[in-house]
């Protein structure tokens, strides 16, 4: 009993100190936020401070540059937040639309090379994005692309496009081929099964799998530093806030901040979706 008491407790106080560890950079940045410069550069850290609102404002270019303590900086910090929503939402659709049929070919058909295609599709999700930037940003300039949605959403399947395709192929082989059978017995058409009886049935995983691949669009940084001048990412505008010599530390904090919002909502709504688009289809 005691020594059951005592592995119980050792476990509770290591599951404290890992959830500390990760909490903390994110109550760091928060509380960095809404400091002033003077006390973000402080040493010894200061733990105790007057909040203030103004690296916000200048955040969105709401305090007036009188009122500011950092000039006449202009940050415009909304529309990167814009560019990375249009841009993570349109590839994780163009994503769906294209890697579900994809997904379902690899799980349902036997043809020559199957595996060979499908591991080389899953190579582009490891590849390094070094390996294609640069002669991306050749190919973009010369068909008129470069600082484009359309272009960003395109070159965004390289992240999104092969998981999507390898968790459907996986959410497909975990529904019974009876079932389809079933329904062509029945009179129905292969698009009529897909649209009327397999999509259903992968509607959870595909709404987990949806917000795994827009996470990792939008987190993306290096194709965006590359490919945008104007229609930046949040992750590359915030890189442009750290100007050599300007103690601009307060308002990226404050970027950071904004820049979580989307992502730990989208989390927080669609949670019970998530667990399910990770664990749909791990066991058969």
């Amino acid at each position: 009993m005691l020594k059951g008491k005592l592995t119980s407790l050792v476990l509770n106080f290591l599951i404290l100190a890992v959830v500390f560890v990760m909490a903390f950079p994110i109550v760091w940045i928060v509380m960095n936020s809404f400091k002033e410069a003077a006390d973000i550069n402080a040493y010894p850290p200061v733990f105790r401070f007057d909040p203030t609102l103004e690296n916000y404002k200048v955040l969105f270019d709401i305090a007036d540059a009188e009122a500011s303590s950092y000039g006449t900086l202009k940050v415009e910090f909304f529309k990167p937040v814009i560019n990375s929503v249009i841009i993570s939402a349109g590839a994780v659709l163009l994503s769906l639309i294209a890697g579900v049929p994809a997904g379902y070919a690899l799980a349902r058909y036997n043809f020559r090379a199957k595996e060979d295609l499908a591991f080389f599709i899953l190579g582009f999700r490891f590849a390094p994005v070094l390996l294609v930037i640069i002669p991306m940003f050749q190919f973009f300039q010369a068909i008129g692309l470069y600082d484009s949605y359309f272009g960003m959403i395109w070159v965004y399947q390289l992240i999104t496009l092969p998981m999507i395709i390898w968790l459907c192929r996986s959410y497909v082989e975990d529904i019974p081929v009876e079932i389809e059978e079933a329904a062509a017995i029945c009179g129905a058409k292969r698009p009529q099964i897909m649209l009327q009886v397999v999509l259903p049935l992968l509607r959870p995983g595909l709404v987990g799998a949806a917000l795994l691949v827009f996470l990792l669009a939008w987190h993306n940084f290096a194709l965006g530093l590359i490919l945008t001048a104007e229609k930046t990412p949040v992750t590359v505008a915030l890189l442009k806030l750290l100007n050599p010599g300007i103690s601009f530390y307060p308002v990226v904090s404050a970027g950071l901040v904004v820049s979580m919002i989307v992502p730990i909502a989208l989390i927080i709504l669609g949670q019970r979706h998530l667990e399910r688009g990770l664990t749909f289809g791990a066991l058969k």
